[in-house]
Formats: structure tokens, sequence, C-alpha cells
């Protein structure tokens, strides 16, 4: 089986079209914790053998020093899911609103993971949307 992941940093928009299905949604309220699910969801996903062929990070509107780190982190370890599957794509969205900086900066990361994509198959790309303010508890289900 073949899963869709979005992971959705606290205050990001919702990306708005994935494809057909998205089978896994994962959130958390701080960065520390964000990774920590994720992570785990990667996990859970690998020991029921199945691959994430396309993860989407939603990206606040947050820029600088510890954000910017904590994304890059999060986005690498995305990055590592879809490597693993056949032409799998890690996508770093944000809204259309996005400031110059956060711009700049995710142009910055997709260039830096672009670069560390070596043979494999994997797409890193950029997607900035109009996407709706839902809220994450109404997308997750709880």
């Amino acid at each position: 089986m073949i899963t869709a992941m979005v992971v959705m940093e606290p205050g990001s928009d919702w990306p708005g079209r994935i494809g057909d299905s998205t089978h896994v949604v994962a959130f958390g309220h701080g960065a520390d914790d964000l990774l920590l699910r994720t992570q785990r969801k990667i996990d859970a996903i690998s020991r029921r053998e199945a691959g994430i062929r396309v993860a989407i990070l939603a990206c606040s509107a947050a820029t600088g020093g510890p954000t910017s780190d904590d994304r890059a982190e999060l986005a690498r370890t995305l990055l590592g899911a879809v490597r693993s599957t056949a032409h799998g794509k890690l996508i770093l969205s944000a809204s259309a609103r996005a400031s110059l900086e956060l711009r700049r900066q995710l142009f910055s990361l997709a260039g830096s993971l672009s670069d560390e994509l070596g043979g494999s198959s994997a797409t890193v790309s950029l997607r900035f949307s109009e996407g709706s303010r839902r809220r994450l508890a109404a997308v997750d289900g709880r």
C-alpha cells in the first residue's frame, strides 16, 4: 500500500488537494512533538510494509532560527521516507500570502534537500496556494 502523508506545522494552512486519497495526517503542538509524532507515523507505516509516496509539509508563516532548523529537520525526515519509494515526492507547502522571507527560506530549503537526493528518483517541490484554514482537529478526525 502506498500512503500520502501530510504534516502540518501549528498555524499552517491545509495544503489543498493532495491526490486521490490521504491515509495519514500527523501533527503536534510543538516542533519537537511534531518531529517525534511524524517519525512514529513513518515507523508505523514501515512496519506495515507500506511506503510513503507523497509527503507534504504544510509550513506556517514563522521564520528564523529555531523554526527554520526544526522545519529543515522535519523536511529531511519526510524526504527520507519518500526516498524509499519509487518516484516519491516531498512537497513544501505554504500560503500564497507567505512573506518574502518565508519564501526565500523555503526555496533555500528545497534547494538543499534537492542536493541530498543523489541518484534517487524522488523529487522536492514547493507549493504556494490559497489553502483553507481548517482546524487540525477536523482534519485529524479526533
